[in-house]
């Protein structure tokens, strides 16, 4: 616990002995090129390009806007809006006819759309994550959720149990920061909560971003088995299992 509090004060210290973990990162890596058949003409368009701490690399952004261009979500939801940038970005590709709710606790989150066109579309809630901030008619209804609140372990693993249930059948849920920092200050549980889950969900990481990814669409058998093709195929080995195959990256 002193160890721990001492580091929280030293990011950087706790950064490089984070990267010291080099089997921390262990689920499966899988190529949205080769899930998705037109993912590399799908265009992505950037107009801003916003600095600072706490924001989304934009390697992280174009994967999220990929995806949203290939799947054409109707009804995405972002939890962790912060400025809104990531949320402006997802608007500029959702379909024309599609819906975004932002959900941050800080009452100012979402300037960067802000008085934009794409405004309109998109619904700013002002709450903490918890059960009442969505209604019994949101359950199962969010063909995209991004999750990008708080880090720490207990906060993921709440938020994400609040979240899933509002997952559609076919849909995506993405996870930010699925990245080898705040292992022993604690503020980064992404890795280790997502392992955890893994144990009864088919979760994978994106490959090239920090983006860890679930559809229930993974729990058919159907997509068990072209899930599992794709990355034996990642693998290189034949027959290797990637679910419990450390050694793939």
């Amino acid at each position: 616990m002193i160890f721990t509090r001492f580091l929280q004060t030293r990011p950087r210290l706790d950064l490089a002995l984070s990267a010291l973990d080099k089997k921390r990162l262990r689920l499966p890596v899988l190529s949205l090129a080769d899930y998705f058949p037109d993912f590399s003409e799908v265009p992505v368009s950037f107009y801003e390009v916003p600095a600072g701490s706490w924001s989304s690399p934009v390697a992280d952004v174009l994967m999220l806007a990929k995806i949203v261009g290939c799947t054409k979500p109707r009804k995405l939801l972002e939890v962790g809006s912060f400025r809104g940038y990531t949320a402006l970005t997802l608007a500029r590709h959702m379909p024309a006819d599609a819906s975004l709710v932002t959900v941050d606790r800080d009452p100012q989150h979402g300037e960067a759309y802000a008085g934009t066109e794409f405004a309109a579309r998109i619904e700013r809630r002002v709450t903490p994550v918890k059960p009442d901030a969505f209604t019994p008619g949101e359950t199962g209804s969010y063909d995209f959720i991004f999750l990008d609140a708080g880090h720490k372990f207990a906060e993921v693993k709440s938020d994400t149990e609040i979240l899933l249930p509002l997952l559609s059948p076919s849909g995506f849920f993405l996870w930010h920061d699925y990245a080898n920092w705040g292992r022993f200050n604690g503020y980064n549980g992404v890795p280790e909560y997502l392992h955890e889950l893994s144990a009864t969900r088919k979760i994978v990481k994106l490959d090239g971003s920090d983006v860890a990814a679930y559809s229930p669409q993974w729990d058919t058998r159907e997509g068990v088995e072209r899930l599992a093709e794709l990355l034996r195929g990642n693998s290189g080995r034949p027959g290797t299992d990637a679910w419990v195959e450390n050694s793939l990256r």
